[in-house]
């Protein structure tokens, strides 16, 4: 399981989502690429604003291995809920 935190900005407020199985590593893998602003992982948003990103994994429910199959062959699976 994976809970994500973004801490918003003048134009957008914060929010938070738990994600939980291959959902979870496969966000928590692109969101640990993202440029870092001090300990935080940040992204820009459409108002130019940048918005830093909190993760927060909880180990007992984490997959491991690949997060989804056919994402070689550039196709992305559906996300189905866990």
């Amino acid at each position: 399981m994976l809970t994500l935190i973004d801490f918003g900005c003048g134009q957008h407020p914060r929010w938070q989502l738990t994600l939980t199985g291959s959902t979870a590593a496969l966000v928590g893998s692109l969101i640990t690429n993202l440029p870092l602003k001090g300990a935080y992982p940040t992204y820009i948003c459409e108002h130019g604003h940048t918005h830093c990103l909190l993760l927060h994994p909880h180990e007992d429910d984490m997959t491991t291995g690949p997060p989804a199959r056919g994402l070689a062959e550039g196709r992305v699976p559906p996300i189905r809920p866990e």
